[in-house]
């Protein structure tokens, strides 16, 4: 057997060398976050959390909630004085080292219906990555037991139609997104709006896809 000078055997170097490529090779999709895969379902997973964490913010206060993470960090629920509403921070996995805080709008509408008052509450959350990686999208099969109201369903609905016109082109996506939460920022008859016709909102962003002139 061959030994170099110091006994060691030409067969246990190579043993020693592909045992340390091989842990290499297995370390190497956490160190370079190459699991795509699991990168998807992690920041999905991140974003259902700071939705739930924000809806029931918006629910418990009755107004709007600007996006700052921080807030729900430092502030403890209503219902349980013992916790916050947001745990430790969490960011996309594709650029954690970043710190990129998750993009997050909750819009409260007080809706008077007679001498009862309805009150709806609706939080959107998005990656701020997703203009990369468009997959990076609460899917809506998350809210079905989630019971939301009805201007969560409205938002629901009008992500999942935004979802499915932009398709894998993240930065499309992204941009729509941006524009739907303007809307809900800016317009104070949006609400109204959105529950006169189910197409109201689309239109405004897809005015190409309703005939419409913009």
């Amino acid at each position: 057997m061959l030994r170099n000078q110091n006994g060691i055997s030409v067969y246990t170097v190579l043993s020693i060398i592909l045992f340390i490529a091989l842990i290499f090779v297995l370390a190497l999709p956490n160190f370079y976050n190459l699991d795509k895969e699991q990168n998807v379902e992690d920041c999905i997973n991140n974003m259902k959390e700071i939705w739930v964490a924000a809806i029931d913010y918006v629910r418990d206060t009755e107004k709007d909630f600007d996006g700052n993470l921080q807030t729900l960090r430092n502030t403890r629920k209503a219902m349980d004085s013992r916790s916050y509403y947001l745990g430790s921070a969490s960011y996309c996995p594709e650029t954690a080292r970043q710190k990129n805080d998750y993009i997050v709008f909750g819009k409260y509408v007080a809706d008077k219906i007679g001498d009862e008052v309805k009150h709806n509450y609706g939080v959107i959350v998005y990656c701020p990555n997703l203009d990369k990686f468009p997959k990076h999208f609460i899917p809506k099969m998350f809210y079905e037991n989630m019971e939301p109201t009805q201007l969560q369903n409205y938002m629901i609905d009008d992500l999942d139609y935004i979802d499915k016109e932009t398709g894998s082109n993240g930065a499309r996506k992204k941009e729509m997104i941006e524009k739907y939460v303007e809307i809900w920022k800016t317009d104070a008859t949006a609400f109204d709006k959105r529950k006169e016709s189910s197409t109201a909102l689309k239109a405004m962003l897809f005015p190409e896809k309703f005939g419409m002139d913009m």
